[in-house]
């Protein structure tokens, strides 16, 4: 698959970046104010939007990953000394029944994103989607205590609770007030991705091309950006214990082993919600990055057919050929073709109609050589491609007769668009501008036949009388034609 003209990678590509932005945003959801706001007498939490958000704009299962996320965040929280009775349940380490209470702190959300994210998707495909997203999102916070409090109810019965208790949030006070900030989170976050600006960025994260050296070296620089994020957050943790018992010490506070615990407890909570929040920030530099590589990208582009620009062919090409393995024979063949009466067609038809002839070209190019070429058309309605696929000549005439065939498919007012094609495979020792110029020769041999065809031959150099061989493919107009060049 060619570097620069490869398919365009399926949406699962933009879901993982969404996906694991959101886990980095329930991280630091959990370990921040901005998903547990304790302000006396007011206690609300906000943690389980990021699991409504997954099941509205990804899915059941990713918004089942979500919960997870949240009930081990939950559960770490828990085993702390200095939770209350009440939270200690959620705890293996504290609640006596290890167990059950993974069962509630991680099966309990994943059951509740699972349940959120089928509910969406039911939503979507109702006769009016987003009252329908509106109501789930609405009744999120409802759904996640029911399923809580269900768990509760069948694993620690002696806490004295039911999955009815979920009906009494919706009496207090502050459930309109959490519904209301719940409902413009999730449906902001779904109308903002769905927005112009957003779709263009993501669809230019998608289809463009990166130079695999370039690409690597980036892959390279995050994860190694990652690694230090973490190196100098658990620094910074351990200096922080280490200095505030040294504090304690000097001041004649004397630490006791819960306290130390409590204390790194604390910390490594922080060390997390500071990770999260650097991730964050590395996937919007990963995505901002994307979308500068496409434009360097599209600038080299031909505006009318989106193939690479002349230089732009010759400099990806020379590049690809570069890679060559030494001594190994090059898969591949160098195509070069024009429009056969292009200029006819122009002065007839009109310049639209014409305009329309060379996107037509470029699609067909595409849809037989690219997902293993690189394309590009060199001005006019001259058009190259750089075919690295591993192909006999019987393959490769097979390949340009029906590239030929789909050509006399494009609409014209009246008569058939044709092309003349001269391709040569490729050599190690040859340059990218000598394969030109000696597939050039090969389509002027073709147009001087009678154009509508293609000649194909060996890349040394041509004989003083060549034998032509005729390969009929139907009817007299869309003859081809092989010459084989002798060293």
């Amino acid at each position: 698959m060619s570097i620069l003209q490869r398919k365009q990678p399926e949406a699962s590509e933009k879901n993982g970046y969404l996906l694991w932005g959101l886990i980095a945003l329930e991280l630091f959801m959990s370990f921040s104010f901005l998903g547990y706001i304790h302000i006396e007498p007011i206690s609300m939490t906000f943690v389980y939007i990021p699991v409504l958000a997954a099941g509205c704009l990804l899915g059941p299962w990713e918004a089942a990953l979500l919960g997870a996320v949240f009930g081990l965040a939950s559960m770490w929280k828990a085993s702390a000394f200095y939770v209350g009775t009440g939270d200690a349940i959620f705890s293996p380490l504290a609640s006596g029944k290890p167990l059950q209470s993974v069962l509630l702190s991680v099966g309990a959300r994943a059951l509740f994103g699972l349940a959120a994210g089928l509910l969406y998707r039911a939503a979507m495909k109702g006769k009016h989607p987003q009252a329908g997203l509106l109501a789930v999102t609405t009744f999120g916070r409802t759904l996640h205590t029911f399923f809580v409090y269900a768990f509760m109810g069948v694993l620690f019965p002696e806490a004295g609770h039911t999955a009815w208790d979920a009906l009494k949030g919706m009496a207090e006070w502050d459930f309109f007030v959490v519904a209301v900030l719940t409902d413009g989170i999730v449906l902001g976050i779904y109308r903002f991705l769905r927005s112009g600006l957003v779709r263009q960025a993501l669809r230019r994260s998608r289809r463009q091309e990166p130079d695999p050296a370039r690409e690597a070296g980036r892959r390279r620089g995050i994860a190694g950006m990652i690694v230090l994020v973490r190196a100098c957050s658990f620094s910074v943790a351990l200096y922080f214990t280490n200095r505030l018992g040294i504090v304690m010490s000097r001041y004649g506070i004397r630490l006791t082993d819960p306290i130390s615990y409590d204390m790194m407890h604390l910390q490594i909570q922080f060390l997390l919600g500071m990770i999260s929040l650097a991730l964050l920030v590395i996937l919007v530099v990963v995505l901002y990055l994307k979308n500068f590589d496409y434009l360097y990208y599209e600038a080299g582009l031909d505006g009318l057919t989106g193939l690479l620009s002349r230089g732009q062919f010759f400099q990806a090409g020379e590049k690809a050929l570069g890679e060559r393995e030494p001594g190994q024979p090059e898969p591949g063949y160098f195509i070069i073709l024009d429009v056969d009466a292009f200029k006819e067609i122009n002065d007839r038809f009109g310049h639209p109609a014409g305009d329309q002839v060379l996107r037509g070209v470029a699609d067909c190019l595409r849809r037989e050589f690219g997902s293993h070429g690189i394309l590009g058309r060199l001005g006019g309605d001259e058009f190259v491609a750089l075919a690295r696929r591993s192909m006999s000549l019987s393959e490769a005439e097979a390949a340009l007769e029906r590239f030929r065939q789909k050509v006399a498919q494009i609409p014209l007012p009246e008569g058939t668009v044709t092309c003349s094609i001269g391709a040569i495979p490729l050599e190690e020792s040859l340059s990218l501008e000598e394969l030109y110029r000696r597939a050039d020769r090969l389509l002027y041999e073709a147009k001087q036949n009678g154009k509508n065809q293609f000649v194909s031959g060996a890349t040394g150099s041509p004989p003083a009388a060549p034998a032509d061989v005729q390969f009929p493919s139907g009817t007299a107009a869309s003859k081809c034609r092989r010459k084989e060049e002798s060293h």
